[in-house]
Order: structure tokens, then C-alpha cells, then sequence
């Protein structure tokens, strides 16, 4: 995936926030019971989920949420989003990053409620241009197709939520050679999605994607991920939500939104963060409007696909086919065919 991050040194260029570092507190005369006060307060406006994208949506025509890849508990909150019943009423489209455009018209037709069978619908998201370092194949994935699936069964046909696929379309039955590969542009390809079937028809979007593809540019960057894109584009501003854990939100609840005006987190450094493509020296308030916070890293779950789906003939075949083409150095028996640790990896220290 593109790497977005911005060095610190040019953003302490931009925004002149040479003093946001981790060691620089007590150069802002912050004190720990000061510390105590804000959280305090950081802690009155944070909300729910739901009722902090809804509230997004009254001023946003996108509001976009990081999204972990293989995270349990943020699916877990993003199954609590899609079943809050005044969801359809605000939405009308949601653009996720783990499936192929090429297979639109399956989606079009698995969410609006008639039959698909299970090896049609599995190609969405198993024939990315991320295969096969990502197949996408733990179960949350297809959940999360299936939810809005079922949502939009008790609504009618012009209320329903279409579920954009936001990875470019590619065609593995046609590909037999690297040269058969186009470097898929996928910031360009979530721009040109989000303006052609969103902005352009006067509709609103949810978008599911990785952080590094969401989070805003700092002025006069010129780079960034494929929200920055936009915003330089259309001048649409996106309501950015990015996922994060941090010591001093210990206290709050879990799947609460938090906003980054007017709160500590406004100026936090986000090299301090976990989950965050940030790095040390980068302002939250600079890349995001709010983070979502679903608990402290030793409490987080990876959501990890059954081995027992690669010992498919004909999809381990497939999946070979195309490390070969590729030159991918992942070793497919040891990630794939072998049992993994549910529990979430545990980050390297952290030295901001």
C-alpha cells in the first residue's frame, strides 16, 4: 500500500508545531493536574459511534472511518454503526477498500436482497489487487457485506445502501505475467469512485478504508492519501474518524469518537498512538477530525480466516499462481495453512 506518512520535519515546516513532541509538555506549562482537567473534559465530548457520524453527516456529504485491517473490535463497532436504525436515512453509499470494482454488479445485486451464490460473491473480495499478501478472507469481511445486505432488506428500493468497491478493477483470469499488471493507482481509483458516483450525484458516503488512504494533507501538501486528493479536487471537506489507542484514554468508553477540536488530542502527538499511521512530530488534529477509541492494545482481537479454506485445490493453486507472477516474498503455507494467535501483535516500544 502507499506509505503516506509525513516526515516531521516538513510538518513542523507547515504548521510551525516544532514544540508538539512527546518531551515538550513542560514547555507549555502543562502540569499532570492539568492533564487530569482535560481528559476530564476530553471525556464530556466524546459520543458513541453512530451518533458521532451522524452528527458528521449534517455538515459532511463523506465521512470517512479508518479502518485496522483484521481487527475484531473495530468491525465489531462497525457492525454496531451499520445496524443503528438511522443510518439509512443519512447514508446512501458505502465505499470499502476489500473489494474489487471489476465485481460491482455482484455486489449491486447481493445487497439489493436477490440470491448470489457463495463463489460469485467470494470473488469480491478474494480477487483484489492485494492477493495474495491480502486475501481478505476472515469472516468479518463477508459479515460486513452480509449486514448491509440484510439492513436494506426492510427498506425500500430507493432507500437501499449501495456498497461501492472502492479497490481498482482487475481481472486474475487474464493476468499470466507481471506486464499483465497495471500499477493500480488505488488513492486515484477511491478519488474517482467518491466524485463519479457520490459527489457528482448529489449523494452521501461512508467510507471504510485504511488510515493511510484517509487522512487529510497539512497545507501546501501537495501528496497525501486519496481523501487529500479530494478535498484539493472537488473542495469537499471529508469528516476523518481514525482509530487509535492511548494511556490517557483508558478511562473512556470503548467504541467512543472523539473529537480532536478543542480537546487535547487536538495537538497530541501521533507517534504516541497505536494504530495510527502517524509518526513522531505529526498533530492529530493535522491528519484526522476525530478518533475512535475501542480500548487498550492487550484488549484487541485479530479476526483471522479457517485454514481449512486453503486447502481448496483450486485456490491454493490460484493463490501460488499469482505470488509467482508477482515475485512476493510471503511464505503462503506459514500465513495461510498454519494457526495463528488470536491475540493483537504487540506493537514496538514506543520512543517519541
Amino acid at each position: 500500500m502507499t506509505d503516506h506518512k509525513l516526515t516531521r520535519r516538513k510538518l513542523m515546516t507547515i504548521t510551525g508545531a516544532g514544540a508538539a513532541t512527546a518531551t515538550g509538555v513542560l514547555a507549555f506549562g502543562i502540569t499532570p493536574v492539568a492533564d487530569a482537567l482535560d481528559d476530564q473534559a476530553t471525556e464530556r465530548r466524546t459520543h458513541p459511534l453512530a451518533d458521532a457520524v451522524l452528527a458528521a453527516f449534517r455538515s459532511h456529504r463523506i465521512v470517512a472511518i479508518g479502518e485496522v485491517h483484521g481487527q475484531q473490535e473495530h468491525h465489531d463497532a462497525l457492525q454496531t454503526l451499520l445496524l443503528d436504525p438511522r443510518l439509512p436515512a443519512v447514508v446512501d453509499d458505502i465505499v470499502v477498500e476489500f473489494g474489487n470494482a471489476l465485481y460491482q454488479p455482484t455486489m449491486d445485486r447481493f445487497v439489493a436482497g436477490p440470491a448470489v451464490e457463495d463463489r460469485d460473491l467470494r470473488q469480491v473480495w478474494r480477487n483484489t489487487t492485494q492477493s495474495p499478501v491480502a486475501t481478505w478472507d476472515a469472516p468479518m469481511y463477508e459479515q460486513f457485506f452480509r449486514t448491509v445486505r440484510a439492513v436494506n432488506w426492510a427498506l425500500a428500493d430507493g432507500e437501499k445502501i449501495r456498497v461501492l468497491l472502492g479497490d481498482p478493477p482487475i481481472d486474475w483470469t487474464k493476468v499470466n505475467a507481471r506486464d499483465d499488471i497495471d500499477s493500480p493507482d488505488r488513492d486515484g481509483h477511491l478519488v474517482s469512485v467518491l466524485k463519479r458516483e457520490v459527489l457528482d450525484k448529489g449523494r452521501r458516503a461512508l467510507v471504510c478504508y485504511g488510515s493511510l488512504h484517509l487522512m487529510h494533507a497539512p497545507p501546501g501538501e501537495q501528496g497525501g492519501s486519496g481523501i487529500a486528493r479530494l478535498e484539493r479536487l472537488t473542495g469537499t471537506r471529508t469528516y476523518v474518524i481514525l482509530a487509535g489507542a492511548h494511556p490517557r484514554l483508558a478511562s473512556h468508553p470503548r467504541r467512543a469518537v472523539i473529537p480532536a477540536q478543542g480537546t487535547w488530542l487536538q495537538d497530541a502527538d501521533t507517534g504516541e498512538f497505536n494504530y495510527l499511521p502517524g509518526e513522531c512530530g505529526v498533530p492529530f488534529g493535522v491528519i484526522a477530525d476525530a478518533l475512535l477509541y475501542l480500548g487498550q492494545v492487550k484488549e484487541q482481537t485479530q479476526s483471522l480466516w479457517n485454514p481449512a479454506i486453503y486447502l481448496d485445490p483450486a485456490y491454493w493453486t490460484e493463490l501460488q499462481r499469482r505470488k509467482t507472477i508477482k515475485g512476493s516474498p510471503i511464505d503462503l503455507e506459514r500465513q495461510y495453512r498454519q494457526e495463528q494467535p488470536t491475540a493483537w501483535p504487540t506493537p514496538p516500544p514506543n520512543d517519541c
